[in-house]
């Protein structure tokens, strides 16, 4: 071995010495395109995961969008997905990661002279400020956004900082502020018929209304809301303005039209969610046939350089050429079979996770099933008449997790916080069973998506089960539910 090393060392010196003078420029252009394809690949794979509201595998792609635009030294691009990653990090209820983001994109689109996208770290940082109930924080951030988006004459995201600033305001309880800001945000839309944007504002307007009684105009706008998302195809836009509707004649005591919206309701959003199921499923192919052809691509550079290495070693001895070419070939097909591992690991995952979620969509569908015969009882004016309220009840109750299991769970969940809940029946708060599974799910770290779908609901239903839980503890001196949970350990 000690009389092969110098003629290895000195064939490694020849190479490199050819491939200074020739290749390396080709080398460095080459691998800055394909950092390029590989960030906008990524990039453009984290959108549609976040379209289709799979927020952990967008942080995926958009992390490595980010590592891939960072080696590159593109500081606009980095502010770019700093914010994408901010807007992940705060659908995924993680707050602080979402704040670093902002505030670092902030950094660099103000060096960049990026003004709409500082304006939208603005606007971001102002949400999660009105969701700490930071109200002046949060005004001076989104009144900072308007103040820029004003500047640039940019209507469309004039019209969102102007919803955020009546969104503040409402939560603040501010509610002729609220509408103030919410009817300066239509006014922004109908300027360049942003139709989305309108039905948007009308919805806002129509639950600022609701609140201050006045049932005329708070009906009129969720209609003007509900006939917009028809009009731009928009099925989440439509299930909230049937929701808005179906909530609004319930406060106005009109159960009948109320049902009837509520229904409608629930068949877009059963229809959404039979429609997200398939666009996971194609995504995932997609993505599994994205890795086969980076592969393929890696392959012919790799066949590429072996045919160079060829060339530079014409002349060497017989025994050198072979060695070499073991260890290339060696180290190339453990490569393909690692990575073929990988991706047969990642297809049994998705397998499993498209029979989960195909399991998950069967309980959905009896659920609903069993919501819409009570329902069709209640709205069928020949049968005997009923007690009301207990089948509205009764429908309301309807959970995936049964009594038995659920009993099993706090079994198992007391064996863990021996003190949770007599703690909560003695802090004398009227806390529903619906609602101790909430703080039971919050303990235990869930997001509201992994709530909803563990307890068989809408993530809405979730965040509304969680508002009136707020609210409810509120009255009794907490600022939030987390306060609440933190006395309950203390």
């Amino acid at each position: 071995m000690n009389k092969i090393n110098p003629v290895i060392i000195l064939f490694l010196i020849l190479i490199f010495a050819v491939s200074c003078n020739k290749e390396i420029p080709e080398t460095i252009i080459n691998k800055s395109n394909s950092l390029n394809d590989e960030s906008t690949t990524y990039r453009n794979l984290g959108d549609e995961q976040w379209h289709l509201g799979n927020y952990q595998e967008a942080l995926n792609y958009f992390t490595k969008a980010y590592k891939k635009v960072k080696a590159s030294g593109d500081e606009k691009e980095t502010a770019t997905l700093l914010n994408n990653l901010g807007l992940v990090h705060w659908r995924l209820e993680n707050n602080t990661a979402a704040m670093e983001c902002y505030t670092e994109s902030a950094a660099l689109a103000e060096k960049n002279g990026m003004t709409r996208l500082l304006g939208l770290t603005h606007t971001n940082r102002a949400l999660i400020l009105k969701e700490q109930r930071n109200f002046d924080a949060a005004f001076t951030q989104n009144n900072e956004a308007i103040r820029l988006f004003r500047e640039i004459d940019q209507p469309k995201d004039l019209a969102v900082a102007y919803n955020n600033q009546g969104q503040i305001y409402r939560y603040s309880g501010a509610y002729d502020e609220a509408l103030k800001f919410y009817l300066l945000s239509l006014e922004e839309c109908e300027k360049i018929n942003n139709k989305e944007g309108k039905a948007i504002a009308y919805q806002n307007l129509s639950n600022i209304y609701a609140k201050q009684g006045n049932k005329k105009e708070a009906l009129n706008a969720a209609r003007k809301c509900l006939e917009l998302s028809y009009l731009v195809k928009s099925k989440v836009r439509i299930s909230e303005g049937l929701e808005e509707l179906s909530h609004n004649y319930d406060l106005f005591k009109m159960p009948d039209s109320a049902l009837y919206y509520f229904k409608k309701h629930n068949e877009v959003e059963k229809s959404i969610m039979k429609a997200n199921q398939s666009k996971i499923l194609s995504q995932y192919q997609a993505n599994l046939g994205i890795e086969v052809k980076n592969l393929r691509i890696k392959n012919l550079q790799n066949e590429k350089k072996i045919t160079n290495d060829r060339v530079i070693f014409i002349g060497a001895c017989a025994i050198i050429v072979l060695l070499i070419s073991a260890f290339f070939i060696y180290r190339y097909l453990s490569v393909i079979k690692f990575r073929k591992k990988q991706l047969e690991l990642e297809l049994e995952n998705s397998k499993q996770l498209i029979q989960i979620k195909e399991e998950d969509l069967k309980t959905y569908i009896i659920d609903l099933t069993h919501k819409n015969n009570i329902i069709s009882q209640l709205q069928e004016p020949d049968k005997e008449v009923k007690d009301i309220d207990y089948d509205v009840s009764e429908l309301l109750e309807q959970k995936i997790i049964t009594d038995d299991g659920w009993d099993k769970f706090k079994k198992r969940f007391a064996e863990i916080y021996p003190d949770f809940f007599s703690k909560i029946k003695k802090s004398g708060i009227p806390v529903t069973e619906a609602e101790v599974r909430i703080l039971v799910l919050m303990t235990l770290k869930l997001n509201g998506n992994e709530m909803a779908n563990t307890l068989g609901i809408s993530p809405q239903s979730v965040r509304a089960c969680k508002m009136r839980l707020k609210k409810k503890l509120q009255l009794s001196n907490y600022e939030s539910v987390e306060t609440y949970l933190q006395n309950i350990f203390s």
